[in-house]
């Protein structure tokens, strides 16, 4: 049984009382001071026991205080009445729990007070129906701020995206509401428009993410992370690759407004180009240089922690190594592959159709690249039977959000092999879902049906590898 003692005064009081009757938990036992009767509720029950008398009376609070209680709330509506029954249980209990209601800002230096500040709690509950502002929990957990609930719009780059898919460092999804049902979620789940979501974590993570949940396309690399990152090895590259990757990189960077450029050096070996590098450095671009030969993995897996790389660019003397599309493809970061046409030179995002799920996990980054580098979109619907219905589905998909985003958009079906098609055009940027297939033989990928296995095939265009594969 715990023994709760409330000193009451005022209308607040007379609602916490009457809630406490309504709802009262056996376990406690309730001891209630105050001055005016007419605050009591009005059907008592065995666990209330009340006094009538001046709680600023020192001597008469002192007999009361006699017996142990587990937690004291004091509410009234008077400061200095508030106050001085506060000294008074102080001078008699100095170790006991207070709750305190706290309407005059009062700043109370007691590490065993519970100071509820009125005011601001009641400034948090209108701010909270205010449109566009992240609803927090307040009376579960910390009541901090690190449980919040947030409404998915239109727009968002969460949308259309498989849980699975999402960086959740130092925060989780561990609810979703949709039509009123609430569904626990696991990494193929995908979120749509208007889902509820329920996130769990650090405050300060939890603000971003809400930030990034509520902005609409044109915030592509989020939700993979923050920046841009560009490697490179000067001993594996040749000098006309790097020079090319840098340029481009700085292009790209200019483009996506907003965040920071990382270029990462690493077995440095033309001291000139690390001088332009330098050069052109400024708050938004970085130039880190590694003197120490880190391996590959090591280097861009600690790059990523500390600077929430949110795309990876390399060239393509880096890509074509298998053992490095291995590491990439387990960071589960989307990367872009620079080539020989030039980004600046790109009319189009070119999209390939192949198994639903992955087309469905791609679509928003292909439509929010596209937002951001002023490009249109082309689906191909490669069928050599000519069955063109057996797509119709996530090809609706995709008409659904050109039109939500206003972007131009073509559909090419075929019959014909698309990359022999496509190997003739080089104004396009090509979306390639970045499953276990990219990882393939290159030499027994000519003998695959999968046209994704022949990606190289068209690797003289910039390609972006996008993660689809949940854990």
């Amino acid at each position: 049984m715990k023994h709760i003692l409330i000193v009451a005064d005022g209308i607040v009081a007379k609602h916490f009382l009457e809630r406490i009757s309504k709802t009262f938990i056996s376990s406690n036992e309730y001891t209630v001071v105050t001055l005016d009767r007419s605050i009591l509720p009005e059907s008592e029950n065995a666990h209330f026991t009340t006094y009538q008398f001046d709680p600023t009376s020192y001597i008469k609070l002192s007999k009361l205080l006699k017996r142990e209680y587990d937690d004291i709330f004091i509410i009234m509506k008077n400061r200095i009445d508030a106050e001085e029954s506060r000294h008074n249980i102080r001078r008699i209990l100095p170790n006991v729990r207070i709750i305190f209601f706290n309407r005059w800002d009062l700043r109370i230096d007691d590490e065993n007070l519970i100071s509820i500040d009125a005011n601001e709690f009641l400034a948090s509950r209108l701010y909270d129906f205010l449109p566009n502002v992240p609803v927090v929990a307040q009376n579960v957990g910390l009541g901090q701020g690190e449980i919040m609930e947030v409404l998915v719009p239109f727009g968002s780059a969460y949308v259309y995206r498989h849980i699975g898919t999402i960086i959740q460092e130092e925060w989780r999804i561990v609810a979703l509401y949709r039509n009123n049902q609430l569904i626990l979620p696991k990494p193929s789940l995908m979120i749509k428009p208007n889902d509820l979501l329920l996130l769990v974590g650090k405050p300060a993570v939890l603000e971003s993410v809400f930030k990034a949940i509520k902005q609409e396309m044109g915030q592509f690399p989020a939700p993979f992370g923050q920046n841009l990152y560009l490697f490179i090895d000067m001993e594996r590259e040749s000098s006309p690759c790097i020079e090319e990757c840098i340029k481009e990189s700085l292009y790209l960077h200019k483009r996506i407004k907003g965040r920071k450029l990382i270029i990462r050096v690493t077995r440095p070996t033309r001291i000139d180009m690390i001088e332009h590098l330098k050069s052109v450095e400024n708050e938004n671009i970085e130039c880190v240089v590694d003197f120490r030969y880190t391996d590959f993995e090591t280097l861009v897996k600690n790059d990523i922690r500390q600077y929430n790389i949110g795309l990876i660019l390399c060239g393509n003397d880096i890509f074509v190594d298998k053992k490095i599309r291995n590491i990439l493809y387990k960071l589960r970061k989307p990367v872009l592959q620079l080539s020989e046409i030039a980004l600046m030179d790109l009319k189009k995002v070119v999209v390939i159709l192949s198994e639903e799920k992955r087309m469905e996990v791609v679509s928003s980054t292909v439509f929010d690249v596209a937002s951001q580098l002023g490009l249109d979109v082309e689906l191909l619907d490669y069928e050599p039977d000519g069955d063109f219905e057996k797509k119709s589905t996530i090809i609706g998909h995709y008409e659904n959000l050109a039109t939500i985003f206003s972007k131009k958009m073509r559909l090419r079906q075929e019959r014909g092999n698309p990359v022999r098609q496509l190997s003739k055009e080089s104004d396009f940027l090509q979306v390639i879902p970045f499953g276990r297939n990219i990882l393939a033989n290159r030499f027994l990928a000519y003998l695959s049906t999968d046209v994704e296995k022949l990606y190289f095939k068209l690797s003289k265009n910039p390609q972006l590898f996008v993660p689809v594969e949940m854990e």
